[in-house]
């Protein structure tokens, strides 16, 4: 019986997400993703006429679906739990950090021809993170009075600068960094709320 479409589709994505831990994100095209889903590049090119449009699938199904699974600690522990449990993710699978960051650059181009689409992920992961500060504060894990806003952006470019860290430098623990700096961040939303 021949392959649907769809579980073509779903098996290409799932090659390109092996090739993209075997190798960087420049070094992987149609024939790498091809030879992981094990499936002609014709076939690759066929379901995917524009490179960019795997790329998002990849994205949609790696990166969201872990944001998307991780969901609950946000909810059971806290904005700072989920961002800390993203950053296991991250350590246990660095080719999915060096995927995200290679897209910083096609996020940031408003020419290339998905960054629509990854400047929504962005924003919509960042929103994810506020909303869920504010139901720390309102539940009482965080202090009556930070700015949930203020603190997501705190706690979102320390989770993206750890991360970055981790690739670049053999020395860094981005667990313990993150603890450590949450802590600090913390006494000073603290403060920030004494004092109005």
């Amino acid at each position: 019986m021949p392959e649907s479409d769809a579980d073509l589709r779903a098996r290409i994505v799932t090659g390109a997400i092996a090739a993209y831990r075997d190798a960087d994100f420049h070094a992987v095209g149609p024939a790498e993703v091809a030879a992981r889903a094990e499936v002609p590049e014709a076939e690759v090119r066929r379901v995917y006429p524009l490179w960019e449009l795997l790329v998002v699938a990849v994205m949609d199904r790696w990166n969201n679906g872990s944001r998307r699974a991780l969901w609950v600690v946000a909810e059971r522990s806290g904005a700072v739990a989920y961002l800390r449990a993203r950053l296991e993710v991250g350590r246990d699978d660095p080719a999915l950090v060096r995927l995200r960051t290679a897209l910083l650059s096609a996020a940031s181009s408003p020419d290339h021809p998905a960054a629509g689409w990854f400047r929504g992920q962005y924003t919509r992961s960042f929103e994810d993170v506020t909303l869920a500060l504010a139901r720390d504060v309102v539940a009482g894990r965080e202090p009556r009075g930070t700015s949930p806003r203020h603190a997501a952006e705190q706690l979102v470019a320390l989770y993206e600068g750890l991360q970055l860290q981790s690739l670049l430098r053999d020395d860094v623990d981005p667990l313990g960094g993150f603890d450590r700096a949450v802590a600090r961040m913390r006494i000073g939303w603290a403060a920030a709320t004494a004092s109005v």
